[in-house]
């Protein structure tokens, strides 16, 4: 009987640089008209006036500056991130043009180096990459013009990929690195930052908690040790936003509320009022099924995320202007029945992707885990990371339906610095990666079942 050949885990001699530049090729072909013509991307928050307003305030806005842009004038700052020094060095035209596409490039290549991290073979780790860069959740994100998302994206993967690199190496630099990404995410956007530090605190633990038992005494002072350097590193990094924040309160709090119970119920449906509607999931793998956005004239989105929590006694909007029967008040209650702008969706190949990874999981295989059996070594390997990044996802999703499915968000939003976060709808900012590595792990199986070379030889 022929003997299978055991397949290795990870094969550092393959070159990976190849696959990485394909990512950025694949990037610069879909957004080629911003690098050979004079086209901008429209983006309703960044437009070409506010990059331009911005260049001429720079630099010296970085620590502060005086903007006579009225009369009386005003005190203004802007964030001391690597987009913005980006926008020293080129032109506002040329800034507007480029930023989207070298953010998405950079954030594809440091998650598909994350993914290699993770010792998935490279075609996984590019598949895995491409979930990140193509899917809606930043894609879409171009329209509405928050360009902080991008760029805490960005270093998002880059402290993914730092902290895991530290939990197998247990570097002083690692964890550092891992800091100053995280406080560079807090910086960028800070709610979706305190989302991402939450992601990168248990996928640290977790990768920690399977080298704990066998590693030495020495590797486990260096694990605690370094998460503390790493909390203390992302703190100085994002110092000065957090002191920000820290004076202008809750982005929750209720002005003009009559009593603590009123101002309790009033923050809430503000909190909740962009909550992920469950029966919208379908979105995720069925882009645009819902609309793609809010007054688009071929496709208009007809979904539930935005509507004021005063409108969910009416089944459509010609049933609240039957019942309201007052045009003034009709109007202002429409203006809030629907809004999107963005589109969270990550293709019909993702969901096959994810259910092989749902379907490896459930397998059982038969015998124990031996030398040359391959296949239960690798999902005595990988169950684990599947188990972790389901729960996760599960997680993300439940806790994005919001008002939808309120024990789940109402725990997170109790935990400060959660209770700041308006927008449920958010959490599919760490819904993305779980789906993506669940892909990439997924891929990583397909392709050895596939690869030629496994027969004994």
């Amino acid at each position: 009987m022929a003997k299978k050949r055991n397949k290795p885990e990870f094969e550092p001699r393959e070159p990976s640089w190849p696959w990485a530049l394909a990512l950025v090729a694949l990037v610069a072909l879909v957004f080629w008209k911003c690098f050979a013509s004079d086209q901008l991307l429209m983006a309703n928050d960044s437009p070409l006036s506010n990059f331009a307003r911005a260049k001429r305030l720079l630099p010296e806005n970085f620590i502060g500056h005086w903007d006579s842009n009225n009369w009386l004038g005003l005190p203004s700052m802007m964030q001391a991130t690597p987009a913005f020094f980006l926008l020293c060095l080129l032109p506002a035209e040329t800034f507007a043009r480029w930023i989207y596409p070298i953010e998405i490039a950079m954030f594809a290549v440091l998650a598909f180096y994350w993914f290699r991290r993770m010792e998935l073979i490279n075609f996984a780790a590019f598949f895995g990459a491409m979930v990140m860069a193509f899917c809606g959740s930043y894609f879409s994100y171009i329209l509405p013009g928050h360009i902080s998302k991008f760029e805490m994206t960005t270093f998002a993967m880059l402290a993914l990929l730092c902290v895991t690199r530290a939990a197998e190496t247990a570097r002083w630099s690692d964890f550092a690195w891992s800091g100053v990404a995280l406080g560079l995410v807090i910086v960028a956007a800070v709610d979706q930052g305190a989302l991402m530090a939450l992601l990168l605190t248990v996928w640290f633990a977790f990768s920690v908690a399977r080298r704990w038992a066998r590693a030495e005494e020495r590797l486990h002072r260096n694990w605690v040790l370094g998460f503390l350097l790493l909390v203390a590193t992302s703190g100085v990094t994002a110092l000065p936003m957090l002191r920000a924040l820290a004076g202008a309160g809750l982005a929750t709090d209720m002005p003009g509320a009559s009593d603590a119970g009123d101002s309790g119920e009033r923050a809430w449906n503000w909190a909740t009022q962009w909550s992920y509607p469950p029966n919208e999931v379908v979105d995720l793998f069925a882009p645009g099924y819902h609309g793609w956005k809010t007054g688009d004239p071929r496709a208009p989105y007809w979904g539930a995320l935005g509507r004021a929590a005063e409108n969910y006694q009416f089944e459509s909007p010609a049933g609240l202007i039957k019942k309201v029967n007052n045009p003034g008040i009709a109007s202002q209650l429409l203006q809030f029945w629907n809004f999107r702008l963005n589109s969270d969706f990550h293709g019909s190949t993702t969901l096959v992707a994810i259910l092989l990874a749902l379907a490896v999981l459930l397998a059982r295989n038969g015998q124990p885990a031996g030398a040359d059996d391959w296949r239960a070594q690798w999902l005595a390997r990988r169950r684990p990371e599947l188990i972790f990044w389901f729960v996760v996802a599960a997680f993300a999703l439940l806790t994005s339906f919001g008002r939808h499915f309120p024990p789940l968000f109402q725990l997170l939003h109790s935990v400060p610095p959660f209770n700041s976060m308006r927008n449920p709808n958010k959490l599919t900012v760490i819904l993305t990666p779980a789906l993506a590595a669940l892909a990439a792990i997924a891929m990583d199986r397909l392709w050895r079942e596939t690869e030629p070379g496994k027969e004994a030889s």
